[in-house]
């Protein structure tokens, strides 16, 4: 019962629900993440109409609540910025040293506004024009595209002939290119052929040519390993035989477990002893991982994005059997293993004796797994409106997402020095 005389309380802040969206490079390697955001406040409106509000939240939940270096690591971090924050640029961190400044469409070019900018870059401040599109900027526009280190072009709002007619122009300036909203691998192939310098889009979570595709011998290894775990008769000591036979996975698993990362109070000798102190469903989740951080002609981030859902997932079915979560992180990891195998998802599954409910998951978004992948999927594309609204629900996938952002980079970083090791 609240006490006659006390004060009245604060209202609790909004829950920040933060995506990020990898830009890479010519090489598939990373530029950076575009950090994307929603309050979950509980006036619909203003969530959407005071957008200087919501950037001013994402930028002190990802400074100071989260930690920019846990969420884009050491690359850069880019949010959009509308006009009336780039005038009041006091409000932003002092140094810009790791942040890019989107400068959306639609503001009013002026004086004021390159003054604005040419400051923010004088701090450091990666600057780039959002959505570009010439317009009569007039000497303004000249101006921004003189201060301006990148210009990001959507793809999908242009033709190929005037997506060229753009490229051709803004070649005239010292700038670099993004292409944006790049969907599929023949959008992608395009805007290489024109010159682009970074890449963001769904175009990387998709198998290059699955019509055509076929498995190289690693990629044939890494099946037989991944078809050897999945086998239901599969127990600790045939777990451990198929583990030995891979000198390499022995190598990997046994130095992944004693690394400081598990910091585990004593000194794992054997694989058995790993499986035994550790658990068989943990080492099969780790084996797997290592398996596919194998794969070294595919990009970093696609492996760090079927990480991201494995863990997210595994968090979700927090209150289900532990059965369930070592097979819901199973379901995030293979949400993505048509791209990393390069092959179709039908042709890989057929080939593993997977249970029923992560078959059933992943190829079909059925069964009680699959609202957990589709809300990791909702967060990751940043699609709000398919998450639940408001509540301990929502500040459960903001902290359940950012979790294991974190959780994947660390756990790639090793993965991706044992493969570069071995």
């Amino acid at each position: 019962m609240p006490q006659p005389n006390a004060a009245p309380a604060a209202p609790a802040a909004p829950v920040m629900l933060v995506a990020r969206q990898p830009i890479l490079d010519r090489e598939q390697k990373l530029l950076g993440y575009e950090l994307l955001f929603r309050a979950q406040a509980e006036d619909r409106e203003a969530r959407i109409t005071n957008r200087d509000a919501a950037t001013a939240r994402v930028l002190l939940h990802a400074f100071v609540d989260f930690g920019i270096k846990r969420l884009v690591g050491e690359s850069l971090a880019f949010v959009n910025l509308t006009r009336n924050l780039l005038l009041n640029h006091q409000h932003l961190p002092s140094s810009g040293k790791q942040v890019g400044l989107e400068i959306l469409e639609g503001q009013k070019f002026d004086a004021e506004l390159v003054e604005a900018v040419r400051t923010l870059a004088g701090r450091g401040y990666t600057i780039v024009l959002d959505d570009f599109a010439f317009g009569d900027g007039g000497p303004a526009l000249e101006a921004l595209l003189g201060l301006a280190h990148m210009v990001k072009l959507d793809v999908l709002a242009h033709d190929a002939e005037s997506l060229a007619a753009t490229v051709q122009r803004l070649r005239r300036h010292p700038l670099k290119l993004v292409a944006e909203k790049v969907q599929t691998r023949e959008q992608y192939e395009r805007c290489l052929a024109l010159g682009f310098d970074y890449f963001q889009g769904y175009y990387l979570l998709r198998p290059e040519n699955v019509a055509e595709a076929t498995l190289g011998e690693s990629r044939i290894n890494v099946m037989r390993l991944l078809a050897a775990i999945e086998n239901p008769a599969t127990g600790p000591d045939e777990l451990d035989a198929v583990i030995r036979n891979d000198a390499v996975l022995s190598y990997k698993l046994l130095r992944l477990v004693n690394s400081a990362y598990f910091a585990l109070p004593i000194k794992v000798k054997s694989i058995l002893h790993a499986i035994v102190y550790l658990g068989l469903g943990r080492v099969r989740g780790w084996v797997r991982m290592l398996a596919l951080a194998g794969l070294e002609d595919r990009p970093a981030e696609l492996l760090k994005t079927a990480l991201v859902r494995a863990r997210m997932c595994e968090q979700l079915a927090a209150r289900m059997s532990r059965e369930r979560q070592e097979m819901a992180f199973t379901v995030g990891l293979f949400s993505l293993l048509d791209a990393l195998m390069n092959a179709p998802m039908e042709t890989l599954f057929d080939k593993l004796p997977l249970p029923e409910e992560v078959r059933a998951a992943v190829q079909r978004g059925e069964g009680p797994l699959a609202p957990l992948l589709d809300e990791a999927l909702a967060c990751e594309r940043a699609e709000w409106d398919r998450l639940a609204e408001g509540g301990a629900h929502a500040e459960r996938l903001a902290h359940a997402y950012l979790s294991a952002v974190e959780w994947a980079e660390q756990v790639y970083g090793f993965a991706g020095a044992q493969a570069a090791a071995a």
